[in-house]
């Protein structure tokens, strides 16, 4: 991935982050984490569906706090490799994903699977509730809806 895509972006020898307008680009995401020493490469994508809490959707218009998300998204890739001994990678969208498109992107490498999977499976798990990121719902017919979100506080 090409630091030019993103509208912020910030990386360290075993991580980076960055937010990007519109969907995720989603070839090449291997390339950001390889490493020769790394056997094992899982990768998420979230894509747009549908569908949600049974109403149609076409697109989701993602809000982002862009200082607060990146502060966010460092401290998770830092606390994530820090526990897994793994490259990791997560970008998320800034604006409107259509169907299909990309609205987040995480992929980890590590010498052996166990690693890579567990450390993908928690960023998203993670992502969802610590990165201040809001969901606004399109629906076919163009009216909209905000999606309930998780709190930040910690209280």
């Amino acid at each position: 991935m090409v630091d030019s895509h993103f509208f912020q972006s910030e990386r360290d020898e075993q991580w980076f982050v960055g937010l990007t307008d519109g969907p995720c680009e989603t070839q090449n995401l291997a390339e950001t984490v390889t490493d020769p020493k790394n056997g094992a490469i899982a990768q998420f994508l979230g894509v747009v569906r549908n569908h949600n809490d049974g109403l149609s959707a076409q697109a989701v218009d993602y809000d982002v706090h862009p200082e607060l998300a990146m502060k966010a998204l460092k401290k998770l890739a830092i606390e994530l490799t820090s526990v897994y001994p793994v490259r990791l990678m997560m970008v998320h969208s800034r604006g409107l994903v259509s169907v299909g498109e990309a609205s987040v992107v995480i992929a980890a490498s590590s010498a052996h699977r166990k690693d890579a999977l567990s450390a993908v499976a928690d960023a998203i798990d993670l992502l969802k509730v610590r990165v201040p990121i809001w969901k606004r719902e399109i629906a076919p017919d163009e009216s909209h809806r905000w999606l309930d979100g998780h709190s930040l506080r910690q209280d």
